[in-house]
Order: structure tokens, then sequence, then C-alpha cells
């Protein structure tokens, strides 16, 4: 559309293969259009930096910002559905559409990320008062200016920003439309590298966000249309938002995990060494480990059964307002298959309580050639195992054939294994490295006719730091000027 301007940012790496050939692409579109690439060899501060940088290298009359991922097709309806969005809330700063996903074949795993949007992000407390989840996110550029840009201070920028925006006074809404899909990780391990990254950079938020908020509370505000007030309530409100939605990834199960390691290691030692103790004194915080677990599973049991998936029958239906409840064994299924990052949301996190920080590490989507063995055993490797384990343990020593033996625990641990043993059927179900289509019954995007692009032929400056600059520097593939390469030899390349 006229007005429109369109950056694909392409960083933090060096393979030539894998951009000239969108480069050149770019490059034979209409002249008319309005379309820059850029690659960057590496840029600090992860996401964030790419997306600062191209904060910088826009249009400086742009009113809003629209972040996409590169693996998300638009569907047809997209651009008419943003401008809709941006007239319904004109004074707001951050307007977030739900993420979804085209891949066939992987009806669990969308069931099981699309409960953030269908269930969490949908209820009304957290609708109104929504963070970033990053990709087809719309923020006025005005307040991300005013915030100085995205914050390179989590994994997860986007969360950050959604914080700080509102502490600032400034105002958030999901949109519960569909617009665009996107590719699921094509790998159990990058699956699990996804949510390791998802639940650390939200906890680093979340660990910061009482000093955010008391730094903030005497701070000027930045809107000048702000309706976010001091009142109690509403302050009270805002943080409910804010904890339910960066600890959606998170249990709180991590202490009785270790918990039930200490117990398993004193159980076993006092076995060895044949302590004169009653030993079925020892069982006793085993009783307690297995009530946590059994509120965890039951909480989230509860979630998931309570999914209605309304944007997946707004897909189905054609965005019909009619919504018929999943059936109980999809919901039973991705309630299963979210088993599988038990572990990850109970102790992936806790290094951020001791300030350890972690490297960006971005999800590949292509496809890899693998044989049904190399595959099954990169499943087996891929999937969290400890608390299979830990009840594999536990089972033996409470066993009938045991002098600890515990109906009860026996019958817990069990229990578990099995949940768990099934959470991996379901994993390997939906990886089973068939041929899986990356397309859905999803009305298709409409093909860009009209796009151009525009490089500048001069060497220029954009300051990253007061020390340093970093060089952008013009080349030609075949004919054309379409690349630009920014270096800063402080970054890392991930």
């Amino acid at each position: 559309m006229a007005g429109d301007e369109i950056l694909i940012v392409d960083n933090n790496h060096t393979e030539t293969a894998l951009y000239e050939p969108l480069a050149t692409f770019c490059a034979e579109l209409d002249t008319r259009l309005n379309v820059h690439f850029y690659h960057i060899d590496a840029v600090a501060g992860f996401k964030a930096g790419a997306l600062n940088l191209a904060l910088g290298l826009m249009n400086p009359n742009a009113t809003h910002v629209v972040v996409v991922d590169s693996d998300y097709q638009a569907l047809p309806q997209a651009r008419s559905a943003i401008a809709a969005a941006i007239d319904d809330y004109p004074d707001y700063a951050l307007l977030q559409f739900p993420q979804f996903y085209r891949d066939a074949g992987r009806v669990d795993v969308h069931s099981e990320l699309n409960h953030y949007f269908n269930y969490h992000l949908y209820r009304p407390f957290n609708r109104q008062r929504a963070l970033s989840t990053g990709t087809y996110a719309i923020i006025r550029r005005s307040a991300l200016l005013d915030l100085g840009g995205w914050s390179g201070a989590s994994l997860t920028e986007d969360a950050q920003m959604g914080v700080l925006m509102h502490q600032h006074g400034l105002r958030s809404q999901f949109i519960p439309e569909v617009i665009a899909t996107g590719l699921l990780p094509t790998t159990v391990g990058d699956l699990m590298s996804q949510r390791r990254r998802w639940i650390y950079g939200n906890m680093q938020v979340f660990n910061s966000y009482f000093s955010i908020t008391s730094r903030l509370s005497t701070a000027t505000r930045l809107s000048p249309n702000r309706s976010i007030t001091n009142a109690l309530g509403e302050r009270l409100a805002y943080i409910r938002a804010h904890l339910s939605q960066l600890s959606a990834w998170v249990n709180f199960t991590g202490i009785f995990i270790l918990l039930h390691i200490c117990t398993l290691l004193i159980i076993g030692s006092a076995l060895l060494i044949n302590l004169n103790i009653r030993l079925p004194l020892l069982l006793t915080p085993l009783y307690v480990v297995y009530a946590s677990y059994g509120i965890f599973l039951t909480r989230r049991l509860w979630a998931y059964s309570q999914d209605r998936e309304p944007l997946n029958q707004q897909v189905r239906n054609g965005h019909s307002q009619s919504i018929s409840n999943p059936s109980i064994s999809n919901k039973l299924r991705a309630w299963a298959l979210h088993l599988n990052f038990w572990e990850l949301g109970a102790l992936s996190w806790l290094p951020v309580l001791w300030g350890r920080d972690k490297p960006f590490i971005c999800t590949p989507k292509q496809q890899y050639m693998r044989t049904r063995r190399t595959a099954w055993m990169a499943n087996i490797v891929a999937l969290p195992k400890l608390l299979l384990i830990l009840n594999m343990i536990t089972a033996v020593i409470v066993s009938p054939l045991s002098p600890l033996y515990s109906p009860i625990l026996f019958f817990c641990a069990i229990t578990v294994c099995l949940l768990k043993l099934w959470a991996a059927k379901v994993m390997f179900a939906n990886y089973n490295y068939g041929e899986v289509a990356t397309s859905t019954s999803l009305p298709s995007a409409k093909s860009v006719s009209n796009i151009r692009l525009v490089a500048n032929a001069k060497v220029t400056k954009i300051k990253l730091s007061k020390t340093k600059s970093t060089e952008v520097q013009i080349f030609k593939p075949k004919s054309k000027p379409v690349i630009s390469l920014f270096k800063d030899d402080n970054a890392v390349n991930q």
C-alpha cells in the first residue's frame, strides 16, 4: 500500500547462501515499491539490537511499527485488520495479534502453544493489559522512541517492552483475530530450546519487575493520553496481569523436585549403610512432594479443560462467532504434551535468581533429513527425563517388595511415570519425522506485487555506543544495490 515501508533485517550470521537469494529477489521487485533489505553480520543485544537498528533506519514519519518474524505468512485480511485495530484503539501504544501456526500434522503442539492465546491471554483481565509476544505486535513508534527502543535486558525483549510501557502509563490490547500463520520448530530439541528461552527471558523480567515498578513510581509518565491511574485497584490489576502472563510457561514445583531428589538420596544412603533409624519417617517429605505434584497437574488439567479454542474456531468457521468446544480427547492430549515441559518450567529459570545470563539462541525452522532411527534417538535425547527417573526410583523404593512399602506413594509414583510416558508418546506422534506439510486449510496470503527496494548508495554511520560506531557498507550483488552490512566487533554471533 502507498505509504507503507517494509524493512527486512537478516542478522547475526555470516552464511551468504541463506540471505543472498532474498537480497536478489528484493532487488528484482518493482521499483515503485518501498522495501529495504539489510543483512547484519553481528549485532549486540540479540533480537532487540536488530529491532533497534531497524527503528533507526525506518522513515521518521512512520506512526506505527509492525514486527513480523521471518517464518510468518500474512493472511489476506492482515493489513486491513491492523488498520482497523489502530482506528479502534488510536491512543494505545501496543496492539498484539495472536501467533498461530500452519504446520499440518502437529495438532497437539498447535493446541499446547495456542493455549496461551486461546485461553490465557484471551481472558479479559489479560486481554486489556497484554504484554507483547513479539511477532505481529503493532507498536506506536513515538511511544517506543520515548522508551528508548527495545531493551536488551531480557531474552524476551517483547515482554520487557510491554511491562515498561504499562509502567509509563501507556496502554495495550490483545486483538483476538488470526491474521498470520508461522512455522513450528521442526525438532523436539528446537521446541525445548525455544521454551527454555521464553521461560528464562520472562523470569528475567519477573526478577526485576518490582525494582522497575519502584523506579518508575516516582517518575514522570510519558504518555500524554494515559488512562492508567495510580489508583491502588488499577495498579493491582496490572500487577496481576503482568505476573499471570510472565509466569504462563512457568511452574513452581522446582523446590519440590529438589526435595524429591534430596529425600531419595537420604533414603538410599540410609539403606546402604543400614542406619538404625525409623526409615518410614524418611518417607514423610515424599507425601509433601506428591501433594505439590497433584496440585500442579490438577491446575493445568483444569486450565486445558476450560480452553474452548476460540481462535481455532474462528479460523475453521471463517470468522464465525459461534464457538463449539474442542473434544475432551484433544484437550487431554494438549495437556499431556504440556507435561513434556514440566521440568523446564520448574527448574530452567532458577539461575535467573543468582543473575546468570544466557545467550539468545534462535529457533531454526528448516527441516532436517534424518532416518527414523536417528529421529527417534534425537527425540529421546531432547525430552526431559528427570521426573520419570525420580518416580521410577521412588516406585521401586516404596513398592510392595520393599520394607518401605507405601501404597499411596507407590500409586503416586506409578501415576506420574505413566503420565510422563504418555506425554512422550504424544510428543513422538507429533514429531514422527514423516513428511510434514507447512500449510493448512487457512486462506493463503496474497502475493506481493507492489514492493520496491530503496537502497542508499552512500556510506552512513549509526551510533550504537559512545565509543564505537557501526559501519554501514552497501555492495551490489549482480547489478543492483540491495544489501547493507552492519559490523560490530563487540557483538556475539549466535
